[in-house]
């Protein structure tokens, strides 16, 4: 059954996708769970199948425009990639083999994720990218030609893992690792984190679907807010300054997960 306030909400979505790269799983997921009531790992799987054709908007429009980086695309994907299938098909079954509640420990992971999305997020463009980007070891020919791929890999891996169990994590924390060690612009960063985590999302998307936790109907009607919201969110983000949403939006994440985590 259509719901017009699922659809409104994937416009809001996608508008902040299109803009940061950042509120797919983090605002998306939340919000399923806690105002529309969905259980937590169908919210987790439905989002990331939700998420992965709406980036496609996105990550289009930034292809397109020639700003993706996609050696570092090739390097994040060699590890989140798997990791995020360990997650789902690995850990998730042995959780419920343990008797442990999944969807509460979903819900608490979910929490925690967010917690630490809200501080990377507030922290990252002047932590990020000042003084610890620009320093000697960050800029050294030790981190910049010899283990930056290594760095790379080693973030996917931490990052497809948190996708996988949450659906959160492709955003922010992948758009903290890119700051830390690249030099690229602000908008091939987007860009690079968009095409990425369009990748990882579909991956972890389609094995979440394969275990019966997507509920399409859903999909669709997100979808219909979505894709207009991710196309506007990516023309405004080449003229609208974005700091000032960052920081909102890394409030809103922090008190979320708080809420999530403590019940």
């Amino acid at each position: 059954m259509f719901d017009p306030w699922l659809s409104l909400s994937g416009f809001v979505v996608g508008v902040l996708i299109g803009m940061t790269g950042v509120g797919g799983g983090a605002l998306m997921t939340p919000l399923l769970i806690m105002v529309f009531g969905v259980r937590p790992l169908h919210a987790v799987g439905t989002d990331l199948v939700y998420a992965t054709i709406t980036k496609l908007f996105g990550s289009w429009q930034y292809i397109k425009r020639g700003q993706v980086n996609f050696p570092y695309v090739r390097w994040l994907a060699l590890g989140s990639v798997p990791s995020s299938l360990f997650a789902v098909f690995v850990l998730t079954p042995w959780f419920e083999r343990s008797g442990v509640d999944v969807d509460a420990f979903t819900t608490r992971a979910l929490g925690v994720m967010l917690v630490v999305i809200g501080v990377v997020s507030a922290l990252e463009r002047r932590f990020f990218a000042g003084r610890l980007r620009d320093s000697e070891f960050i800029r050294s020919e030790l981190v910049q030609t010899r283990i930056k791929e290594v760095i790379l890999v080693a973030g996917g891996v931490l990052i497809g893992l948190g996708v996988g169990l949450t659906s959160v994590g492709s955003g922010s924390l992948l758009m903290a690792i890119l700051l830390l060690v690249s030099e690229l612009r602000v908008l091939v960063l987007i860009g690079t984190d968009l095409v990425h985590a369009t990748l990882l999302m579909g991956t972890a998307g389609l094995a979440h679907f394969s275990r019966g936790n997507v509920d399409l109907v859903m999909v669709a009607t997100l979808l219909l807010g979505s894709i207009p919201g991710t196309w506007l969110g990516g023309r405004l983000a080449q003229v609208v300054p974005t700091s000032p949403l960052r920081y909102a939006l890394a409030a809103l994440l922090t008190a979320t997960g708080v809420k999530l985590f403590i019940g």
